[in-house]
């Protein structure tokens, strides 16, 4: 399975400041670790440097990531750090 946008939801304001965001996702997929899963330009349009990504996959694994967001070359791009695990 791909990545599905519709399962992406914030669970902290969205106002427009510089705080952080917290964010939610669920899946089927196996593994949601794999490079490049959260390239989606939908997303790349709402998260900022220093959200996190709370995630839970098939296997039941749910952890958090932290985003950086790369603007560079006028076409953004979403870079998900390795996170900590939580079990």
């Amino acid at each position: 399975m791909a990545f599905e946008f519709d399962d992406f939801v914030p669970l902290s304001a969205q106002a427009n400041s510089n705080a952080l965001r917290v964010w939610s996702y669920s899946t089927a997929d196996a593994d949601v670790t794999v490079a490049n899963y959260f390239d989606d330009s939908r997303v790349a349009g709402v998260v900022q440097v220093g959200d996190i990504l709370l995630a839970l996959d098939a296997g039941g694994t749910s952890f958090y990531r932290f985003t950086t967001v790369d603007n560079t070359a006028g076409a953004p791009d979403v870079v998900i750090s390795a996170g900590t695990a939580i079990t």
